[in-house]
């Protein structure tokens, strides 16, 4: 009995570290070069959206995958208010470039050349990234990437679409 309620416990902070509810804290705001063209992405114009914000590297291994699993995401929720800005903190611009190259993303994506806007969402580890809800308040925020975090990422942006 004692193992299972250890077994338990360990899930359950497991879960709870995956996906960490920061309710009541707003999202930084954001105006940075797209890596794609197109002139700046502006957190403002995400207002009224389901957003998720990631911030990744050329050198992050796990940042790979999350590329594929965010490109399901946004066929998935296709057609609804719903977007991915994922952000690069890389020293030099060109790693991010080839990464792209590399890894397509269907997904805006953007260039953080100073790092201030990765300082101003605390980044605890790469990559990291943040559900916002269409008030722009974060409504979860997961460290890393796993493959399997594509299921809890599907659950928490339906109901943050309100499905």
């Amino acid at each position: 009995m004692l193992k299972r309620v250890v077994k338990f416990l360990s899930i359950l902070t497991l879960s709870a570290v995956l996906s960490m509810n920061v309710h009541a804290e707003k999202m930084p705001p954001f105006d940075l070069p797209s890596l794609t063209g197109g002139g700046n992405v502006n957190s403002q114009s995400f207002h009224g959206k389901v957003l998720i914000v990631d911030f990744w590297a050329s050198w992050c291994p796990p940042c790979k995958a999350s590329f594929s699993a965010y490109n399901q995401l946004v066929e998935k929720f296709k057609g609804k208010d719903f977007a991915i800005v994922a952000i690069n903190i890389d020293d030099n611009q060109q790693n991010a470039q080839s990464f792209l190259q590399e890894n397509p993303a269907s997904f805006i994506t953007a260039y953080d050349a100073g790092k201030k806007v990765a300082t101003a969402y605390k980044l605890p580890t790469m990559p990291t990234s943040f559900i916002i809800g269409r008030d722009g308040e974060i409504l979860h925020r997961h460290e890393g990437f796993r493959e399997e975090d594509l299921e809890i990422f599907i659950k928490e942006v339906e109901a943050a679409l309100g499905k």
